[in-house]
C-alpha cells in the first residue's frame, strides 16, 4: 500500500450512472468547491467567475458525476481532495479513445501523488489486459492547464513501462526552449481528431499541442494560476504557451500498444 493510500481514503464509484440524485448533487457541490479553491485564488469564495463557472461545468451533460464511466474520489477525512472521472469514446470502431475528462487535486495536496493513485486505480492491470485484447492500440487523452499534471502523466507512463506485453508512449514531449519534440504526422492527425471529439469547436495548435479555449464558455475560471511545478523546462513551456485568461491547456495523448511478439 502506498503512502497516499495509507494517509487518505480512496473511493471507487463502480457505476456512476446509478448514483442517486442526492449523491449526484453532493458530488457536484464537492467538485465545485475543490475546483474553485484550486483556481480562484486565496479569496476563492468571493471569486464568482470560478464558483459559478465550475458549477455550470459540472452541471452540464458529459461532466456531471453520473456521466462518467469510471470515477475515483480521494478524501482527507471528510474533505474531497482529488477526483478523476473517465469516459470512453470511439474515433472509429477500431480506435478507442479513453478521455480523462475531469481530474482535479486541491492545491495544497498537489505533489502528493493523488493523480497517480487515481489513475492506477482506474487503469487496473485487468482493464489494461481487456483493452489490449480487444484493440492493438488504445489512446488515452487528457487536457490540462497545470504543468504538475503534465509531469505526473509523464511519470505515470514511465511507471507503466513494465507491463508485460504492452508498450506505452506519451506526446508531446516538452523540450528546453519551450518547444516540443517533433511529432509524427499520423499522431498530429490523431490529436486533431481527438480535439474534434472532446473539444468540438475549439482550436488546436499542433506545433505546441495547445487546445485553445476549451473551458472558455464557462468564464474566467483561473484567477491566479500558480502551480508548484519543480521542472523548470515544463514550467517555461506553460508560461509561454498557455493563456490562462483564454482557458487554454495542453493536450496529452498516451498510447498503449500491444506488443507484436
Amino acid at each position: 500500500m502506498s503512502q497516499t493510500e495509507q494517509a487518505y481514503r480512496l473511493e471507487v464509484v463502480p457505476d456512476p450512472a446509478s448514483l442517486p440524485e442526492g449523491r449526484r448533487q453532493e458530488l457536484i457541490d464537492a467538485f465545485v468547491e475543490l475546483s474553485a479553491r484550486s483556481t480562484g485564488g486565496e479569496d476563492w469564495r468571493n471569486y464568482r467567475p470560478a464558483v459559478d463557472g465550475w458549477r455550470q461545468y459540472y452541471s452540464s451533460p458529459g461532466a456531471r458525476p453520473q456521466d462518467f464511466q469510471r470515477l475515483i474520489l480521494i478524501y482527507d477525512g471528510d474533505l474531497l481532495i482529488h477526483f478523476t472521472g473517465v469516459v470512453q469514446h470511439e474515433l472509429s470502431p477500431a480506435e478507442p479513445l479513453i478521455f480523462i475528462r475531469s481530474s482535479m487535486t486541491l492545491l495544497e495536496y498537489q505533489g502528493a501523488g493523488l493523480l497517480r493513485t487515481a489513475i492506477l486505480s482506474i487503469f487496473s492491470p485487468a482493464w489494461l489486459r481487456e483493452l489490449a485484447t480487444a484493440y492493438p492500440e488504445v489512446t488515452v487523452a487528457m487536457r490540462t492547464a497545470n504543468p504538475v499534471v503534465y509531469e505526473a502523466a509523464r511519470n505515470l507512463v514511465e511507471g507503466y513501462a513494465g507491463q508485460p506485453g504492452l508498450s506505452f508512449s506519451l506526446v508531446p514531449r516538452i523540450e528546453p526552449g519551450a518547444r516540443i519534440a517533433p511529432v509524427p504526422e499520423r499522431i498530429v492527425d490523431l490529436a486533431q481528431r481527438t480535439v474534434a471529439t472532446i473539444s468540438p469547436g475549439s482550436t488546436f495548435l499542433p506545433d505546441v499541442f495547445i487546445n485553445k479555449a476549451y473551458y472558455k464558455k464557462y468564464g474566467a475560471l483561473y484567477k491566479e494560476p500558480t502551480f508548484p511545478c519543480r521542472n523548470p523546462v515544463t514550467q517555461e513551456f506553460f508560461d509561454r504557451w498557455v493563456d490562462y485568461s483564454n482557458q487554454d491547456g495542453i493536450l496529452i495523448l498516451i498510447q498503449m500498444r500491444r506488443d507484436a511478439r
